[in-house]
């Protein structure tokens, strides 16, 4: 087991030399399966035990990290039921003239900090193994190479394009709506064969080409982007704050969703969406422009714009979305 002791759980949570380890035991498994494995599947037991020999550093940073995301995870599950006692006579709460039970307030700051601290060790993690790929080879044949599946393939282009602190976590959660994105704007714009050419570019492909695939890439991958990010931002799933997009913790909280959850104004919002969408639809037009004034570089379809209205001119709030082009 990737945590053994207390004294393991005390390396990365403040907790008592008295903290019974079979108590908090049950909750490292359930902290594996509702925060760990979706990411890096049975990591945790490739990990068990310390490295040694080729490549024990990055994998014992690796372990460092996993036991520090999983030691949070596990207190932020555990704490509600730290504070009560639950036996055949029913549940009820300790309490002694020396020693009184926290307020509900301080014990949900505490998970808030767990759940934080966790997710923080996830994104360090996540940054190791996406950097060590012949490593963490289960990693990257099982995990990342499903990220190569997107145009915006990974957290660094996103963050390129909306700041999201360059959480790999963020991405991962951003995934559907991206591939949502991809659906209803890019399939539609661009031919099949082309799109793949983008994601992964063809070994014949002339320095010309490799050079267009790789600016009309960018210029998507923008698009994508603030498509992405008009679509999510007021759901209530992420915090939308002047410094770009963030999880939002209330929501594992229990908190309630809201349209506009921390942050901004609802009006700051409404306004922000309208100006993503128009930054994208913009991206998308220099990207049909660039297409049109090189289009012998795009020869992987015979028709690689499947829009057929020839524009070079755009207005940015007389048209409604991509549509418009």
């Amino acid at each position: 087991m990737i945590l053994n002791s207390t004294a393991d759980i005390k390396k990365h949570v403040s907790v008592a030399e008295s903290l019974q380890f079979e108590d908090f035991q049950p909750y490292i498994q359930k902290a594996v399966n509702t925060f760990t494995k979706k990411y890096v599947g049975d990591l945790h037991t490739t990990l068990a035990d310390a490295a040694t020999g080729t490549n024990a550093d990055v994998k014992n940073q690796a372990r460092d990290y996993l036991q520090a995301a999983i030691a949070n995870f596990g207190w932020f599950i555990y704490l509600p039921m730290a504070s009560v006692q639950m036996d055949s006579s029913g549940i009820s709460v300790a309490q002694t003239e020396y020693r009184k039970s926290a307020d509900f307030w301080q014990i949900k700051d505490i998970r808030r900090e767990a759940l934080r601290a966790g997710h923080e060790a996830m994104d360090l993690l996540l940054e190791v193994l996406e950097a060590n790929p012949t490593v963490f080879t289960d990693y990257a044949d099982n995990y990342s190479t499903v990220n190569n599946e997107l145009l915006v393939n990974n957290a660094s282009v996103f963050n390129k394009w909306y700041h999201i602190n360059n959480s790999r976590q963020v991405y991962l959660a951003l995934q559907p709506t991206l591939r949502h994105v991809e659906k209803q704007y890019l399939s539609t714009f661009i031919c099949g064969e082309l799109i793949q050419a983008l994601k992964i570019t063809p070994d014949n492909a002339t320095p010309e080409q490799k050079e267009a695939l790789a600016t009309l890439k960018d210029t998507l991958q923008s698009a994508m982007v603030n498509f992405a990010v008009s679509k999510v931002a007021a759901t209530g799933l992420f915090q939308l704050t002047q410094d770009g997009l963030r999880l939002n913790f209330e929501s594992y909280l229990g908190g309630r969703k809201q349209s506009v959850d921390y942050g901004l104004s609802a009006d700051q919002v409404k306004t922000l969406l309208t100006q993503l969408a128009d930054n994208a639809t913009v991206y998308l037009q220099q990207a049909k422009d660039f297409i049109n004034n090189n289009i012998t570089l795009f020869n992987q379809c015979d028709n690689p714009l499947l829009t057929t209205e020839n524009t070079t001119s755009y207005s940015t709030y007389n048209t409604k979305g991509v549509f418009g082009l």
